[in-house]
């Protein structure tokens, strides 16, 4: 396997108590990769147990610079964005949500060749059902409309225009257009998007819908990976038997303790930590949900 840099937010109780389960879950099937946890400047420091493990894995909690200015309001999802456009010192990065577990190793197949970008196809038609919008958004880049359309992996699994879950997005650090990273060529289209494009419902959509026009734009290619490697379980999805997803984006803490193997990864987990730590790392993830008794949020 070539190198790889696993990186993904960490920023507020939710996402803290994630990050426990992730970090944990890779390091488990990827043993010399790296892990890079992103905290927005400005907030406070991790919890105990969230610097304790990072340090358990050999991982890294790295400041993300401020969103104040980019976006033309508050928009949170903006942060893997600006997480994938930072510069790091490996092969390949593959940004991750934090609603993830990892249950099996990636294959060398999941990962982009050079001028690709290795994404998963969005479940439903979350945005787009008009392909007039994706027009205009294409347009505004001097683009035509995409020929080619991809099967969408939920309910009816219409065809649509290129259109990916943004949970999973591999880039090669070493390809750049004028010296930049697809992360930074995102950022580029999703702030002109953001700011210039007259479309409706940009939010929280905004990240997705610039995810294949900024491959467009620039000419690189998306390589389409198998669902497992961002395989959803939200709303009562169950796993189909037999199968083993690589990664599983779990979404809400229910979701998670669904699937027969969510005992043994927090268990996992907890046993990376030194047992001073263990106290606050279950408190975190028994607010989140994770452990003790679920809540209707949850």
């Amino acid at each position: 396997m070539p190198d790889i840099a696993f990186l993904f937010v960490v920023e507020g109780p939710r996402l803290e108590a994630q990050s426990l389960l992730l970090a944990a879950s890779i390091r488990r099937h990827h043993p010399y990769s790296m892990i890079i946890g992103y905290r927005p400047i400005g907030t406070d420091p991790a919890p105990a147990a969230v610097q304790s493990m990072f340090k358990s894995v050999g991982g890294l909690i790295l400041p993300l610079p401020s969103s104040q200015g980019l976006w033309r309001g508050a928009y949170p999802h903006g942060n893997k964005i600006i997480a994938l456009a930072q510069p790091r010192d490996a092969a390949i990065s593959v940004f991750l949500d934090t609603d993830m577990v990892m249950a099996a190793p990636l294959d060398p197949t999941d990962l982009p060749a050079h001028g690709e970008v290795s994404v998963v196809p969005e479940g439903i038609q979350s945005w787009g059902k008009e392909e007039g919008r994706w027009e205009r958004v294409y347009a505004h880049f001097g683009l035509p409309m995409p020929e080619d359309r991809i099967r969408l992996l939920r309910g009816a699994r219409r065809r649509s225009p290129p259109y990916f879950n943004a949970g999973f997005i591999a880039q090669r650090e070493t390809d750049r257009v004028d010296g930049k990273t697809f992360g930074q060529l995102w950022l580029d289209t999703a702030r002109k998007i953001d700011h210039e494009v007259g479309v409706a419902n940009k939010r929280p959509w905004l990240d997705q819908i610039a995810l294949p026009v900024a491959m467009r734009r620039f000419g690189l290619a998306h390589k389409i990976i198998d669902e497992a490697a961002n395989f959803s379980i939200s709303n009562g999805r169950t796993l189909p038997d037999p199968f083993t997803p690589k990664i599983l984006h779990y979404h809400r803490a229910r979701f998670l303790r669904d699937w027969s193997g969510s005992a043994e990864v927090i268990a996992q987990a907890l046993d990376r930590l030194p047992h001073t730590d263990q106290p606050e790392a279950e408190a975190l993830l028994t607010a989140a949900g994770f452990l003790g008794d679920l809540t209707e949020e949850e």
